[in-house]
């Protein structure tokens, strides 16, 4: 997280395809929402949607494994787990900024 801070993100938020109960549980379980990690629901699927992400399934819709980075409100990095969901891990996000 002080890697991330000292390179100028002001905010990490992570996103699933669960509702806002579960992302809460999640934040808290995993030690991320102490660290500073917003934990938020895309219970309906539109972020996963709008970034051509969604996986449909029978039962539900999930997202694919990705991570990005946004100035302003535009995408300025994409990282794709397709081949490696290590692609998407801080290192890669790190060496973008």
């Amino acid at each position: 997280m002080d890697e991330l801070k000292a390179k100028g993100v002001e905010t990490i938020i992570c996103t699933a395809t669960n509702d806002a109960f579960v992302m809460e549980a999640w934040g808290k379980t995993s030690g991320g929402a102490d660290a500073g990690i917003r934990f938020l629901a895309d219970a309906d699927n539109e972020l996963c949607t709008a970034l051509g992400l969604a996986i449909p399934s029978d039962t539900f819709v999930r997202s694919k494994r990705y991570s990005l980075i946004a100035e302003d409100g535009v995408v300025t990095h994409y990282f794709s787990s397709a081949e490696q969901a290590s692609d998407t891990w801080a290192p890669n996000v790190l060496s973008a900024l």
